[in-house]
């Protein structure tokens, strides 16, 4: 299960602890932002948390952690190579050195207080608006899984409608030619609605096509809301067969099935 946070909040203990009693391990996002104010927040420049200057935001963080002493996944700064965060590669000046390097410290000061954290790099799919990731990746020593972010926007304006494999392919692709060391996460998918509830449902098929031939996809996280898009899954009984019928045969075919 996926939760998100700010820099400036703190650890969700009660919510993890309901995860963790449904026996399932949370993925934390953490956002080096205040998210009322966009993506223009030069005071979170990649620059700014390379020189220390979040430290003790990311030492509160650590310990929080530290007394949570459960399997959690920790997402930093997720989606660098798009435009829409105060992170993002371009945005304040940022680069990829900067974004390596405040990678390096987060990593640096939360891994010290609390060891049993495991760190999710995630950038988004390489699509129309973003860039490459690949210069932006810390290193196998400071990461634990690889994750990708990626959303198929249904046909509107500043979007056209794109299969999953023309969304993931690629960008899988160049995951595995980073790192063949480190598993894989789709670590944020979901799929708009279409112009009849077929094309969901034929989308939500290609997408378990794509992850059953990526052996190093261990798993996903469907974003299941209704917010920019209807992302949901079971949008429509069309839709909510095909993810019940694709996730049965992925997970069988899987070796964690």
């Amino acid at each position: 299960m996926h939760l998100f946070a700010a820099i400036p909040d703190s650890l969700p203990v009660a919510t993890l602890d309901l995860i963790r009693g449904s026996e399932a391990t949370p993925i934390l996002t953490l956002e080096p932002w205040d998210p009322s104010k966009g993506s223009d927040q030069s005071f979170f420049s990649l620059a700014t948390i390379a020189a220390g200057q979040h430290d003790s935001d990311l030492s509160r963080w650590g310990a929080q952690l530290a007394a949570w002493p459960y399997p959690v996944l920790l997402r930093f700064a997720q989606e660098m190579n798009g435009t829409w965060y105060p992170w993002s590669i371009g945005t304040s000046q940022n680069t990829s050195d900067d974004y390596r390097a405040a990678w390096s410290r987060m990593h640096s000061i939360i891994r010290d207080k609390a060891p049993h954290v495991q760190f999710v790099w995630a950038p988004n799919a390489i699509t129309e608006g973003t860039r490459d990731f690949t210069d932006c990746y810390p290193g196998d020593g400071v990461v634990d899984y690889l994750g990708l972010d990626g959303y198929n926007w249904g046909q509107s304006p500043g979007h056209q409608w794109q299969s999953a494999q023309k969304l993931f392919s690629e960008s899988l692709e160049a995951l595995g030619k980073l790192s063949s060391n480190r598993p894989t996460l789709i670590t944020e998918v979901g799929c708009a609605d279409g112009t009849t509830p077929n094309l969901k449902a034929e989308w939500i098929t290609d997408f378990f096509r794509v992850i059953e031939s990526a052996p190093s996809v261990l798993g996903f996280i469907w974003f299941q809301m209704d917010k920019e898009r209807d992302w949901r899954f079971n949008s429509s009984p069309a839709s909510t067969e095909s993810f019940r019928s694709g996730l049965a045969r992925w997970m069988s075919s899987s070796p964690l099935g």
